[in-house]
């Protein structure tokens, strides 16, 4: 067993070799909205989870260098919409950064009013309770203050590209 200062002080591995092993996580595919003022941006992510069930709180990882990282810190709020597995489209319209995120896509405003995407498996409206910088991105903890679903399978992605479900998995 190591000494506690030989672990701490153990290197990282390399940015290229811990992408390679995180292609290998399969997770679904979301898209995270937010609003602050006139402002609205929508951005496609995987860096998402469930925290806790009481109160209900969920957590997304923002680079610091996207649209999306400013306006929840300012306005305090963000929806994570989990794609279906027939709306790849919105994954990939999502992650090309448009100056128009919402010009051609079905949304309503939430009751927080962050954008809330249409046919989505899943939503969660959150209020957000914490953020916690670690390296190039926040993690912003949400408290879930709406959650709305639909029996469909999600949108997963794994090893750089997107996957479905087989039926026979789907309970």
């Amino acid at each position: 067993m190591c000494p506690v200062r030989e672990i701490i002080s153990l290197p990282s591995v390399g940015p290229a070799e811990f992408k390679v092993a995180m292609r290998r996580i399969a997770s679904t595919v979301t898209v995270i909205t937010s609003m602050s003022g006139s402002a609205m941006n929508g951005m496609t992510a995987t860096a998402v989870c469930s925290v806790s069930a009481t109160p209900p709180c969920v957590l997304v990882v923002i680079n610091r260098t996207n649209r999306s990282h400013a306006l929840i810190e300012s306005a305090g709020i963000f929806a994570i919409n989990v794609l279906s597995e027939d709306q790849e489209h919105l994954a990939q319209h999502f992650a090309l950064k448009s100056d128009n995120p919402f010009g051609d896509v079905d949304y309503h405003r939430g009751m927080t009013g962050a954008p809330v995407l249409e046919g989505c498996v899943a939503s969660f409206e959150c209020v957000v309770e914490s953020q916690t910088r670690s390296g190039t991105h926040s993690i912003f903890v949400g408290r879930v203050v709406n959650a709305a679903e639909r029996d469909e399978p999600p949108l997963l992605h794994t090893n750089g590209g997107f996957v479905k479900l087989e039926s026979s998995h789907l309970m």
